[in-house]
């Protein structure tokens, strides 16, 4: 081989591996962007949906869809804030309240004071568990924080939805104007099936959110909980997340009811099994498709891997970035490689 040759082929692996390290220092900007797409996704369908209301003119709709949310937002922000808030203060007072009544309780089971000593070194008898209570206090100011560091993000990716909302076919034509022309017509099935399979997932999954937080809110306050509202407005909001949302969910609302009685906190425990067996056998099957539902594996270990690799933003978004990539293997590899056109 040629020195100039061999030159050249070092320079190229260098450029790809620098093109590598920069793609993955810039992970955060690309989930940004992949939100974005997913809300221009929403929005364009609930244009499309509202478009014979403004006589078949979409960008009209998709005008009116975004007065309508943002109006939406604030005024429920404004209406309910306060309360809201208030009721979130009293969760965070509550949560290491209700950790130090069932450390003390399970302090007084048989061998459950060695237990808890042995494993966290907490002094039962003294009621001396200001980690466990500090730990909690922690967790959940450190949640607030990373809320409110979200809310930038947020922001802009709001901004950008709307930009590709408004214009999807000019940045769909730049992304296709990348591929080579042999592959167009694949590029152009992909987009189509992706787009599809998403804004399914996207529009199933808000119906889910909204029954779960109406659910639970109504239950919680029907046992007596106390911030009711909050706990249900978290509920709804954690079953974005498949399966671990559900858990995560349960947990604060416990905890708060074991400060009013362990009853009260089993028959938390009770209500959201319930809800959760109403919403995975009734309301998910009826607004979720078969080719939007992911399995059960394949959800959680998605979940687990996107924290991993993507911190609380790849939380949020490892069910649709499942669904991209299942429908990218699907038509690339099953059906374009191995031949198979047959759906599974």
């Amino acid at each position: 081989m040629r020195l100039s040759a061999f030159t050249g082929r070092v320079l190229i692996i260098l450029l790809l591996v620098a093109i590598a390290i920069v793609v993955w220092q810039a992970l955060s900007v690309l989930l940004l962007l992949f939100g974005a797409v997913l809300l221009a996704v929403g929005l364009r369908a609930a244009a499309r949906l509202t478009a014979p209301l403004t006589g078949g003119r979409v960008g009209l709709a998709l005008a009116g869809v975004i007065v309508l949310g943002l109006g939406l937002f604030v005024g429920a922000g404004w209406v309910f804030g306060s309360v809201v808030a208030g009721q979130v203060d009293e969760v965070r007072a509550a949560v290491p309240a209700g950790i130090r009544v069932m450390l003390d309780r399970v302090g007084r089971l048989p061998y459950g004071q060695k237990v808890l000593e042995q494993a966290q070194g907490f002094d039962i008898a003294g009621l001396d568990i200001a980690g466990a209570t500090g730990w909690a206090t922690a967790v959940l100011a450190g949640t607030l924080g990373v809320l409110g560091r979200a809310l930038g993000g947020i922001a802009v990716a709001v901004f950008a939805a709307i930009y590709l909302a408004a214009q999807p076919a000019r940045y769909r034509h730049l992304i296709w104007r990348l591929v080579p022309p042999a592959h167009r017509m694949i590029a152009d099935r992909l987009f189509d099936q992706a787009g599809d399979v998403l804004q399914r997932w996207l529009l199933g999954q808000m119906v889910v959110m909204v029954a779960i937080g109406v659910l639970s809110g109504l239950g919680l306050w029907m046992i007596g909980i106390e911030a009711a509202a909050a706990l249900g407005l978290m509920g709804g909001l954690l079953c974005f997340i498949p399966f671990v949302g559900a858990v995560l969910a349960a947990v604060p609302a416990t905890l708060v009811a074991f400060t009013q009685s362990p009853g009260a906190a089993a028959s938390v425990v009770l209500m959201y099994v319930a809800i959760h067996f109403i919403e995975g056998n009734f309301i998910t099957p009826l607004v979720q498709a078969e080719a939007t539902s992911l399995p059960p594996v394949l959800a959680i270990l998605s979940t687990v891997t996107s924290g991993l690799l993507f911190g609380p933003v790849g939380i949020l978004l490892a069910a649709p970035l499942t669904l991209l990539l299942m429908v990218a293997i699907d038509l690339l590899y099953v059906q374009q490689g191995l031949g198979d056109e047959a759906k599974a």
